[in-house]
């Protein structure tokens, strides 16, 4: 199996090509160990848990936003990828064929080294929409949630904060400002939930030019969401939650 890795040292920016021993059922992850142990040392990559549950090594693998750990060798060897650069609904294609598997980091971030990337930008958004309890909004006493309101926040609830959705988002390309796909979904997985109370001061958080309104709704954040976590519909939620909330302001 061949390679082909991005490299980031600080100032340049190249392509190293690898082969690897291939073994069954061998992640891109475990190949980028077998690399780093045999081949070069100074391969520089982030991972955690190993099992599709932390989000660190997310990275760009033949040219689409995957978990390096969820991803099958065996699977994407050979594949030809038709994907499309992150301008807007209506994009340049980017078309990858041959049998190497390209790695790259993960678009719309900083680059620290190789395949690591600076996730502060992707966290400040985070941060920004304040996506839990506001303890003065809340009442001392517990709160319980019936199962059918649990079922509406439960999906997500399942973000893992990797970043997937940033790496493929059109807007979060060309605006970094933008608060991005995962910070809204967890903002709506509050603002859903019966035991939160302060529902206006979160629409007035992602109510903005780099809020809910300048999402392209092409869905890319879905697309490749590991974790089935849609945040596309997370902010049409919002959006007809403000416009409606509007609406009674005006009319009374």
């Amino acid at each position: 199996m061949k390679f082909k890795i991005k490299r980031f040292d600080g100032e340049k920016t190249w392509f190293d090509n690898f082969e690897i021993k291939h073994k069954p059922h061998m992640s891109v992850l475990e190949a980028l160990f077998q690399i780093q142990d045999e081949q070069d040392t100074s391969l520089a990559f982030r991972y955690s848990c190993r099992g599709a549950v932390c989000g660190s090594c997310a990275m760009f693998i033949n040219k689409k936003q995957r978990l390096a750990c969820r991803t099958q060798v065996s699977e994407i060897a050979g594949e030809k990828v038709l994907a499309i650069l992150p301008y807007g609904p209506v994009a340049k294609p980017v078309i990858k064929t041959g049998d190497d598997i390209i790695v790259e980091p993960l678009p719309n971030l900083p680059v620290i080294k190789d395949l690591i990337v600076d996730m502060d930008p992707f966290f400040r958004h985070y941060e920004a929409v304040k996506p839990g309890f506001e303890p003065e909004h809340q009442e001392s006493k517990e709160a319980s949630m019936s199962q059918d309101d649990v079922k509406k926040v439960d999906r997500y609830a399942a973000c893992i904060l990797c970043a997937l959705c940033y790496g493929a988002c059109p807007v979060s390309a060309r605006d970094r400002d933008y608060l991005g796909p995962a910070a809204l979904a967890n903002a709506w997985r509050f603002y859903g939930d019966t035991r939160y109370h302060a529902k206006e001061e979160m629409l007035k958080r992602v109510n903005s030019k780099t809020g809910v309104w300048a999402c392209d709704e092409v869905y890319r954040c879905v697309e490749v969401c590991p974790k089935q976590v849609p945040p596309t519909n997370a902010i049409t939620g919002f959006m007809r939650k403000i416009i409606l909330h509007e609406m009674k302001h005006i009319f009374g």
